[in-house]
């Protein structure tokens, strides 16, 4: 069942994204964004940067949010990498924070190239 409200539609149009959230205070962490509750905004990242650390998932209030951003990107690298394990299993790496994927522990492949 869809929902019926155009806010609600967007942010699900976003779910496997990777966005940028600005907070009350100001302070913008990138993530993936796996999940929006509809009766209060609360989401849920994963593969948060945040200084040098990595978390694989954190779960934000929704009073606490500003806005929500995505970025125009060239093309989607998780798609990309889905499509480079057919034909390398095992072989390919993504590094969330670099936005690049390594094959074969040789190559590296970024949005620009």
């Amino acid at each position: 069942m869809m929902p019926s409200n155009p806010l609600i539609k967007e942010l699900n149009l976003l779910i496997d994204k990777e966005v940028t959230v600005e907070l009350r205070d100001g302070s913008k962490l990138r993530g993936v964004l796996k999940a929006v509750d509809p009766s209060n905004l609360n989401l849920v990242l994963s593969d948060i940067m945040i200084g040098k650390d990595l978390y694989s998932k954190i779960v934000f209030s929704g009073e606490n949010i500003r806005a929500i951003y995505l970025k125009a990107i060239k093309f989607d690298m998780s798609e990309l990498r889905r499509r480079l394990e057919r034909v390398f299993p095992k072989m390919v790496h993504y590094k969330v924070d670099e936005r690049a994927i390594i094959v074969m522990d040789k190559f590296r492949v970024t949005e620009d190239g």
